[in-house]
């Protein structure tokens, strides 16, 4: 569930087109008044303000709010105001720069999406940058990290409940040797499975591991010896399509840490998940952290992003 406010009277997109260009006139922005408006809006209703404000006043609001804001605030803001594909594909790509160690952005794209939605994304991908969101991925990476990331943005995975047990049973065992295999292998086979199979198949697969072999496939990924990444980008993989609450729950709790905050990632989950799951994150959050997370968060940042955000989080009920 999304966890964003949004009033039930709101202004006409024009009055808050207008109330947008008043915050940004004088001296210095009134960056409170462009997050009371846009932070309790969603999706489409910041859609229709954009159009507004383009038109009123010849001018992309996004292009403004990158003149006008500055930091974490601009960057978690030029985020949100995108369309939800376009925000991911824009994220996404920004990642395939520097693929090895933002790889697990381009995992969190293929692998919490529907394959619906991954199909929109690499859509608005390919109409923003004249390229696939494949052969980016495909040019950022090498070795078993490329073969692993294109097959899981190339995926598009049955979304049924359906399972097949002795199929399940069967791939554990091909997971359970290219492990023992260790990472410089040829992990074709564990890749196709990943790759392919549908989030309920992959469950019942992992499920069978654990019971088989008393450990789960991320625990016993972490054995393997690493120097490229690659067992890293199978253990993110093999969370987020087990749990994606928990996965992100211990993705925002990574970027809390003792040794400093992650300002990136914690805004990238939360602009990114703020409208659809955020609700199941927080709850996640909390039963491992043993604090809510807007209270972490507001613990952790400050000024006008640590508002910003924290209205995205909402409160917990």
């Amino acid at each position: 569930m999304a966890t964003i406010t949004v009033p039930q009277v709101v202004p006409s997109p024009v009055e808050d087109a207008e109330a947008l260009m008043k915050a940004f006139q004088g001296w210095g922005t009134d960056e409170q008044a462009v997050i009371y408006i846009l932070a309790h809006r969603d999706a489409a209703q910041r859609k229709l303000i954009r159009l507004a404000y383009e038109e009123k006043y010849d001018e992309r609001l996004t292009d403004r709010l990158e003149s006008e804001l500055s930091g974490d605030l601009q960057t978690a803001m030029g985020y949100w105001v995108l369309d939800p594909t376009e925000r991911q594909a824009v994220i996404a790509n920004a990642a395939t720069k520097c693929i090895d160690e933002e790889y697990p952005v381009i995992v969190e794209i293929a692998c919490a999406n529907s394959p619906a939605e991954l199909l929109e994304v690499k859509r608005a991908y390919h109409a923003i940058y004249k390229r696939s969101l494949e052969e980016d991925v495909a040019a950022g990476a090498t070795g078993n990290l490329r073969n692993l990331l294109v097959a899981l943005v190339s995926a598009y995975r049955y979304d049924g409940d359906e399972v097949n047990g002795g199929l399940a049973r069967s791939e554990a065992k091909i997971i359970q040797a290219d492990v023992k295999n260790g990472v410089t292998a040829d992990h074709g086979e564990l890749i196709r499975v990943l790759g392919t199979r549908s989030r309920a198949q992959l469950g019942a697969t992992f499920n069978c591991f654990r019971d088989e072999h008393g450990t789960t496939v991320t625990k016993a990924l972490l054995h393997a010896p690493d120097t490229t990444g690659y067992a890293r980008a199978l253990r993110t993989a093999a969370r987020c399509i087990a749990d994606t609450d928990k996965y992100f729950a211990k993705v925002l709790r990574n970027a809390m840490h003792k040794s400093g905050t992650d300002e990136e990632s914690l805004l990238r989950v939360v602009v990114m998940r703020a409208e659809k799951d955020l609700r199941g994150i927080k709850d996640e959050f909390h039963k491992r952290a043993s604090v809510a997370l807007e209270q972490a968060i507001a613990k952790e940042t400050s000024g006008d992003f640590k508002t910003f955000i924290t209205a995205l989080v909402g409160t917990s009920q």
